[in-house]
């Protein structure tokens, strides 16, 4: 059973005053939720079994992980997509008076066939149960195609909302910030979050943030929210004093950072969704930049800075499409 709130935030207290040792509390979360999760299985083998796959499959990674930096909500949800669609097919297979020993590829079809998306998240646990011989080995679940793609934000919307962020001084300047560098720098919301106070770096008049493995030197008025940001950084937290925090955005629980998920939420009630909005930033960004420099400035893999600046990737019809809008203040679209 996972604690509540009031257990994590008196915990967090505790280990930010030195009684209680810190933990991967992702990590730690994750384990407890297996257990929990996996009580849905009724057959006693086959939950020992989906626990096994759940351990060596999943925690073993992310073990390691956590070892070199605390998990991300988006690693221990991506392991809980796959557990969870584990026991679906487990107990799914029970209705239609079938276990995994009886299971054939007509039932790994139609259970495909039958459900939405989430049931290919199914397709590790049986890769995992051929491997190790407990089913037959031509069974599989196909990897899932995803043939939508993300449509990036419009870029008329997209600066609409970069020029109210840079200037409605009536919004928490942590949301103007976090939303300034989605729709600016192509940054994700996990690594926003994350951000430690040593990634902003005054100097004189000069303002730089590192993203990547060189710093960004910041545009006014994005210099000045930096700093305005630095100095009022607000958690919600009641114990212990934020300035001291060594997080750019401090969360709710002393010795934390702002949880992703939180910032989302907070981004999405401005209009600011995180997969579109990058999406439209890193269009503009890589008709600008070369690749070499968009992966040391915004943290990008050099191999995905140079697929956008090389191909575009799939939106170079919508990218011209862009290109041929009259744009408002004569602005052009990569202004």
């Amino acid at each position: 059973m996972l604690p509540n709130k009031s257990v994590a935030f008196l915990r967090a207290a505790l280990v930010t005053a030195g009684v209680l040792s810190p933990r991967d509390e992702q990590f730690a979360a994750l384990e407890r939720w297996i257990v929990s999760a996996t009580e849905a299985v009724t057959d006693d083998n086959e939950r020992k079994l989906v626990r096994r796959f759940a351990t060596w499959h999943h925690l073993r990674r992310l073990r390691r992980e956590s070892e070199k930096r605390p998990l991300s909500p988006t690693q221990a949800a991506t392991a809980r997509a796959g557990i969870r669609a584990a026991v679906a097919l487990l107990v799914w297979l029970r209705g239609q008076g079938a276990d995994l020993g009886l299971c054939t590829q007509g039932h790994l079809d139609e259970w495909i066939d039958s459900g939405n998306s989430t049931r290919y998240n199914a397709r590790g646990f049986i890769e995992w149960c051929r491997k190790n011989r407990h089913i037959g080995k031509d069974l599989s679940i196909p990897a899932f195609e995803n043939l939508s793609h993300v449509r990036p934000t419009d870029e008329d919307e997209r600066w609409a909302i970069t020029r109210r962020l840079m200037h409605d001084e009536d919004l928490a300047i942590e949301d103007r910030f976090a939303g300034l560098l989605v729709l600016l720098f192509a940054q994700h919301i996990t690594v926003i979050s994350r951000l430690p106070t040593t990634s902003v770096t005054v100097e004189r008049s000069q303002t730089s943030l590192l993203l990547g493995t060189e710093p960004l030197l910041l545009p006014d008025p994005l210099d000045k929210l930096a700093r305005q940001l630095l100095a009022r950084r607000r958690g919600h937290t009641t114990i212990g004093s934020t300035s001291a925090s060594t997080w750019l955005f401090p969360g709710a629980y002393a010795g934390r950072h702002l949880s992703s998920h939180h910032l989302g939420e907070r981004l999405k009630r401005l209009g600011i969704y995180s997969r579109p909005g990058r999406t439209s930033a890193l269009m503009g960004l890589s008709a600008q930049l070369p690749a070499a420099v968009l992966s040391k400035l915004l943290g990008l893999s050099p191999e995905r800075a140079t697929a956008w600046t090389q191909s575009g990737g799939h939106w170079a019809p919508y990218a011209a499409e862009l290109h041929d809008r009259p744009h408002p203040r004569g602005r052009s679209p990569h202004t």
